[in-house]
């Protein structure tokens, strides 16, 4: 009996919609605009809400510096400029001077031969100053197997050179002294991997 009227007031409801009941709003594209654009903002807002907030870190605990004395201060006695003696004549490396263009000291004819397998940068050095004074170290450069004519001033030289190529090395006169006084000789210097000696 239940069933029968839950059926029958279900008809009835059924009816009665069917018939007339009241008809629902449209709305206007002004009014959904409004609405899509508050429901975006309700969208925005509970993402917002939703993000991890940052929270600061808490500062640690940083003693803080112990007190110290400022150093006391000794008061000098005020003592005189100093005076710098200025040198006419240098007195070290005497012997270490560049060439000059016209020097008062003979000239001397002489050949270096590169026979070291290898170029050459040599340093050719007077031993000690000439009776004008004078006293220089001339630089030569000589590729492999060169040979090369120059003028030097009349002295005792020392030789020292560097060799590169396959196997570089240092050629050097060593404890030997090599005397170029002769103006009317041409002197050979040859200079092999390791030595520097006279032809």
């Amino acid at each position: 009996m239940k069933q029968k009227q839950l059926v029958f007031s279900l008809i009835v409801a059924l009816v009665i919609s069917a018939c007339g009941g009241e008809a629902t709003p449209t709305l206007s594209a002004d009014e959904i605009a409004q609405t899509a654009v508050a429901e975006a903002w309700i969208v925005v807002t509970q993402t917002a809400a939703a993000m991890p907030t940052a929270t600061p870190v808490p500062p640690t605990n940083t003693p803080e510096p112990t007190a110290t004395f400022a150093p006391t201060l000794a008061i000098l006695p005020t003592l005189p400029p100093a005076t710098v003696a200025v040198l006419t004549t240098p007195t070290a490396d005497v012997c270490n001077q560049v060439p000059v263009a016209e020097p008062q000291g003979a000239l001397i004819n002489v050949e270096f031969d590169n026979k070291s397998e290898g170029q050459v940068n040599l340093a050719f050095g007077m031993n000690t100053p000439n009776d004008k004074g004078e006293c220089f170290t001339y630089s030569f450069g000589l590729g492999k197997g060169d040979v090369y004519a120059a003028k030097v001033v009349s002295g005792c030289y020392w030789g020292y050179a560097w060799v590169t190529g396959a196997v570089p090395s240092v050629a050097r006169t060593g404890g030997t002294i090599l005397c170029l006084t002769d103006t009317a000789r041409t002197y050979h210097v040859v200079i092999t991997a390791e030595t520097i000696t006279f032809k």
